[in-house]
């Protein structure tokens, strides 16, 4: 018997179907509107918790800033427990540890912040300097080396690379000379790394029992007056070191030092004897030629400082020190060519330097060359926006074109600046779109 399929049947088993596929389509909708919403949330949270830790790391940034290490450290470690591959909070944890002389501590923090991040070159300079800190000059250098590899620019870690190599010769002459004299005093070793740690007042009181003890020990003495001088107490520096000339007259670093601290008291003939000592027997001593260039420009020997400028750049060709402070004294001579090719020599050793492209900008002034002038002006507030007197000179100089809208523009924002320096307010951490860095720097801990 054939079996027929009514038209009913037929209506009803269509239905069925179609009644099937909504409800897949339905479900299918369901799960994919569940999923977007998911992913959605996903994304949400991943914001929510990169905007939590970068106000927790922007509060440590403003409590390092104010020297409350212990609530910055907390804020840190906050905003990385929020966030832990956040390269910015553990460079900034590992400063406050520096800051409380915790190197261990930091340089673990260093080395995650480059781990997460190669490239963080104000890392690897901070490790460098926690290193330092360790006597561990090679990796020191090393670090910095690569800072300047990522940010060649970087003047800091530039100033960072010269006192590790300093720190390291220092260091490799005290343990050759430890070698040397076996009996050497305890005190005195712990007095150095007492010195180079920054516990400055301890050292001092190392140095000094070795001293008292032995007048004769002419290490102790020297590192005593080093000491003294970072302190700034230079009259006690002075009296150190030329105790220990009494005894050693030859010594070119205790008499360099003497001159130094001679200077930094305003006794400049004083200095300029010392300076002078020295150059009659190390006539090539680039520190001695150029300190001595300093003192006689303090005493308004401007021929006498022009040439032992010259000598200093002589003896040492990449000196940018000398090339600025012999641009400067051209520049009171009225020799304006001299200045400029001396600061032009200087942006070849330095492009980034608004200082000399500021003092190029008053050389060309001076020689009515309004348009380079105005060139050199517009690069230093380029890179130096707050310079005030960049932004009037610039005002000057566009009088003298007749660019006047340009100049009463340039007198605002001079006055601009002017105003935020009188009236400057800190704003908070959580209204900060970047997350703050704060760094180890040599002037903040090596004084």
């Amino acid at each position: 018997m054939q079996n027929f399929f009514t038209g009913e049947k037929m209506t009803k088993s269509k239905c069925q179907w179609q009644t099937t596929v909504m409800c897949i389509c339905l479900v299918l909708c369901f799960f994919g509107c569940a999923s977007s919403d998911k992913k959605q949330s996903k994304n949400n949270s991943a914001a929510d918790k990169f905007q939590l830790a970068m106000e927790f790391n922007n509060r440590g940034a403003n409590y390092v800033n104010k020297d409350m290490l212990d609530e910055a450290i907390l804020q840190f470690k906050r905003a990385i427990m929020v966030m832990p591959d956040f390269a910015e909070a553990h460079n900034n944890l590992g400063v406050a540890f520096c800051r409380q002389k915790m190197f261990d501590d930091a340089m673990a923090e260093f080395k995650l912040a480059v781990k997460i991040n190669p490239d963080y070159s104000k890392a690897h300079d901070n490790l460098g300097f926690a290193y330092r800190n360790k006597n561990m000059f090679d990796e020191s250098i090393a670090e910095h080396n690569l800072a300047l590899k990522i940010n060649p620019k970087d003047m800091e870690a530039m100033r960072n690379m010269e006192l590790a190599k300093e720190g390291k010769r220092i260091y490799e002459k005290t343990k050759a000379y430890q070698t040397a004299n076996k009996s050497i005093a305890p005190e005195s070793i712990t007095g150095y790394n007492q010195y180079t740690r920054g516990f400055l007042d301890e050292a001092i009181i190392s140095f000094k029992k070795v001293v008292d003890e032995n007048p004769d020990d002419l290490l102790a003495s020297c590192y005593l007056g080093h000491t003294y001088a970072t302190k700034g107490m230079l009259d006690e520096a002075i009296h150190v070191y030329k105790r220990v000339l009494t005894k050693d007259p030859s010594d070119v670093m205790v008499r360099l030092n003497l001159g130094e601290a001679y200077y930094g008291k305003g006794l400049c003939d004083e200095a300029i004897s010392e300076f002078e000592n020295i150059i009659k027997t190390n006539p090539d001593n680039t520190r001695a030629l150029y300190k001595l260039g300093e003192a006689y420009a303090e005493r308004g020997l401007l021929d006498k400082a022009t040439v032992m400028y010259n000598k200093s750049i002589t003896s040492n060709t990449s000196f940018p020190e000398a090339y600025d402070k012999l641009g400067a004294v051209y520049l009171q001579q009225g020799l304006y060519d001299d200045a400029i090719s001396t600061w032009k020599k200087l942006l070849e050793l330095n492009p980034a330097s608004s200082k000399a492209h500021f003092n190029l900008g008053l050389a060309y002034a001076s020689k009515n060359m309004v348009e380079s002038a105005i060139g050199e002006f517009r690069k230093t507030v380029g890179s130096d926006p707050e310079n005030i007197d960049a932004r009037y000179n610039l005002a000057y100089a566009y009088e003298e074109k007749d660019m006047i809208d340009e100049a009463v523009a340039e007198y605002k924002k001079a006055m601009d600046v002017n105003y935020r320096e009188q009236g400057k307010t800190i704003e908070t951490a959580n209204k900060q779109k970047e997350p703050e860095n704060v760094t180890v720097t040599f002037d903040k801990h090596d004084k």
